[in-house]
């Protein structure tokens, strides 16, 4: 080549490339800084969370149960405390005291109940007795029925309940069943989901009742006969569609056990179709079986649970109350029950605690009811292993953080929690912080790994410093909801996890916004 006849342009060119090729060298022999990784503190503490855990029992009559009469003032400050290691309540309330006269709806007791346990942080199971009560362990049951009811038509007959008393029962192939009961029934509810169903309700569970006994959703002693299996499971779903229909904010639950009749029935299709339990897992329930652990003996219990508990949530409710359990000693012990609660990968359990056999077991047997609340029991029990990122960001840009979690318990958190990551600095201060929808726990089954990276956008205005890195999972508003057992928990319940460094912004012209890009 002829230098001197070469144009200065593109001597100046190849002094360009020159450079920029001696920088990009450089840059490459420069490691990139090591990212952040952090594997925090597993910790061994019961965890009592949203969605899980144990029910206290309230309502008017403990039907199906002791059958005593209790007050609001029992059934909510006379459990003694705000029972801690408790996350939801059950309550029962039968159909005669809220709507004595037709049209004249009384929620005050009802509603006082539901308030209160609210305001403690409880969520709340409902179970309008609309059937009958057989009574149970030789104990009369008790007209759950309104009389004006039986007045305007509907038909019924006896059998004999638990109790060995004369119990009447509704007459489901008549169609006075379709004509007056089922929309007097759809009055109810509506009155009922007019003061509950709305998206800050708290409310989870409305269990779906309108056949059988007690709210079982079977007929155990009267062994109500059909037609053909046809007309029951259109009976069944006509009934169900009542509340799927009534009810946006709060699930419908049905009692996944099947009928009396559980003997004709093939293979666990036929069985599911009897109950119309293929209508009730198409439209989002959750189910719930009584009996644990004794009663749990069925021909397509066991296949029911497998073919559910995946994508619906599961109540465990105890055949037997604390008190019969202890004194009888015929039921199992309480860990028996609450590992029979686990083995169905039931998220909730309840043994009907009534103040008394709240303030009995909690004196005699609280290191069971904790032992269920921790790594291996009822619920979820989220754990996030490993979490990494960049040791150094400009403000501005986006963080990446890496995550491994792992859920220790044998149910689901089957509703989606957020991400919240939080920067906060010496003094404790907030200087940013943001949720990231998109993280989904449903799927997350007992000790399988699950890897996950989320995607946060710095704000631009975050000061140069060291910052501490805090997370939560935190509900719709943007508050931690799910704790979770690690330490570093701070009052808040955001857990602190580590330290990062955030660099002046690097590109000031990008974005002229808080949030870049």
């Amino acid at each position: 080549m002829n230098l001197q006849k070469q144009k200065p342009w593109a001597t100046r060119a190849v002094v360009v490339v020159l450079a920029l090729f001696s920088e990009a060298l450089a840059a490459a022999a420069t490691p990139e800084p090591k990212p952040v990784v952090v594997h925090p503190s597993e910790t061994a503490i019961p965890l009592p969370n949203p969605l899980m855990g144990y029910g206290l029992w309230a309502g008017r009559i403990g039907f199906g149960n002791n059958e005593k009469s209790y007050t609001v003032q029992q059934c909510t400050v006379g459990f003694g405390d705000d029972a801690p290691l408790f996350n939801w309540v059950l309550i029962d309330w039968d159909w005669a005291s809220l709507e004595p006269r037709e049209g004249e709806f009384h929620w005050d007791d009802f509603d006082a109940t539901t308030r209160y346990w609210a305001a403690r942080g409880k969520q709340i199971v409902v179970r309008l007795w609309v059937t009958d009560d057989p009574g149970w362990n030789g104990r009369p049951g008790h007209d759950v029925l309104p009389d004006w009811l039986w007045n305007k038509g509907v038909k019924g007959h006896t059998y004999v309940g638990n109790g060995s008393q004369q119990q009447r029962e509704i007459d489901y192939a008549d169609p006075s069943y379709a004509s007056v009961y089922l929309p007097a029934l759809h009055a109810l509810l509506q009155s009922f989901a007019a003061r509950y169903d709305h998206p800050d309700t708290p409310v989870i569970f409305i269990q779906a009742m309108g056949y059988g006994h007690w709210a079982d959703y079977a007929t155990w002693y009267s062994k109500y006969k059909f037609a053909s299996v046809e007309a029951k499971h259109d009976l069944l779903v006509r009934l169900l569609s009542l509340y799927a229909d009534t009810f946006h904010y709060i699930q419908p639950l049905e009692m996944a056990a099947i009928d009396w009749d559980v003997d004709q029935y093939r293979s666990l299709d036929e069985a599911l179709y009897s109950k119309a339990l293929d209508y009730a897992a198409a439209h989002d329930f959750g189910f719930i079986w009584t009996g644990f652990i004794d009663g749990l003996g069925g021909a397509y219990d066991r296949k029911t649970m497998e073919r559910l508990w995946l994508h619906h949530p599961i109540i465990a409710e105890g055949n037997w109350n604390y008190d019969d359990m202890q004194d009888q000693h015929t039921h199992g012990t309480v860990r028996e029950n609450i590992d029979g609660a686990i083995d169905w990968h039931a998220n909730f359990f309840h043994l009907y605690f009534v103040p008394e056999t709240y303030q009995r077991i909690m004196r005699e047997n609280r290191e069971s009811l904790e032992y269920g609340l921790k790594a291996g029991g009822i619920g979820y029990r989220l754990v996030p292993t490993t979490l990494s990122w960049p040791q150094e960001v400009p403000a501005g840009n986006l963080l990446v953080v890496h995550q491994t979690w792992v859920n220790r318990n044998a149910g689901r958190l089957y509703v989606s929690y957020p991400l919240k990551l939080y920067l906060t600095d010496a003094d404790g201060r907030e200087v940013f912080s943001e949720s990231i929808p998109g993280l989904d726990e449903t799927n997350w089954i007992q000790g399988r790994a699950e890897d996950v990276m989320s995607v946060f956008h710095l704000s631009k205005n975050i000061p140069a410093g060291d910052y501490d890195v805090r997370i939560a999972l935190v509900d719709g508003t943007g508050k931690p909801a799910i704790r979770l057992p690690i330490s570093g928990e701070d009052s808040m319940h955001r857990y602190s996890v580590g330290r990062i460094r955030i660099a002046p912004t690097d590109a000031p012209g990008v974005c002229d916004k808080a949030m870049c890009p």
